[in-house]
């Protein structure tokens, strides 16, 4: 699988108001639909981010749609339809002590597992935070926010660059933490510095 290219912040809004409006309303937004939400007045300027959203490989469009009537072409985000994403909910299996099997007839919503509509997903990278049981190639779910506590995993985008770390806020600066004894911290000095909290880690996708 391809790795999925990041978004800048306002690629990152515009991604989770196209995913939250299929989910809604089971079919994507117009164009003026878009440029409505983030002012943006002319319709090339939010073609220009559906391409940056396509390029990057986390929409598809259908070239061949027609767009008269400011239709924004057929955008599809895999594994997001109306309702959202869910799975059916069979039951539960032992990892211990074998368990009698009870049949259930449910779907476990991925939104409700979460927590929340504000949510979307990210792709890892690399190994700094193989000692919090996060590897590289797993997927971690977000939500999205703009404040932290300390000791919480964060996304924090710092001079354009995201990553995933243990957010600690001090007088002076603000430290990055590694979950990996391996790793140096990112250390910040914000008055420096552009640094800005993406989200809050809420959960871990494992493909095995």
């Amino acid at each position: 699988m391809n790795e999925l290219a990041p978004l800048t912040p306002k690629q990152l809004e515009i991604f989770n108001f196209i995913r939250k409006y299929i989910e809604e309303h089971g079919y994507p937004p117009a164009i003026r639909d878009i440029g409505r939400a983030f002012d943006i007045v002319s319709p090339n300027g939010v073609m220009c981010h559906l391409r940056a959203l396509q390029k990057k490989g986390h929409i598809h469009r259908d070239e061949k749609t027609d767009t008269q009537g400011g239709k924004a072409r057929a955008i599809t985000i895999p594994g997001v339809s109306a309702g959202g994403f869910s799975l059916p909910m069979l039951g539960l299996v032992a990892a211990g002590k074998a368990l009698e099997a009870t049949e259930q007839n449910e779907r476990l919503d991925m939104k409700d597992l979460f927590g929340g509509d504000n949510l979307y997903m990210l792709k890892v990278r690399g190994t700094s935070m193989i000692e919090s049981q996060i590897a590289d190639g797993d997927y971690v779910v977000i939500r999205k926010q703009e404040q932290a506590d300390n000791g919480e995993k964060v996304v924090a985008m710092v001079d354009k660059s995201m990553t995933l770390k243990k957010f600690y806020r001090k007088r002076d600066h603000i430290r990055l933490e590694p979950c990996n004894s391996t790793m140096d911290p990112i250390v910040v000095d914000p008055s420096k510095e552009n640094v800005q909290i993406l989200g809050v880690l809420v959960g871990v996708i494992r493909k095995c």
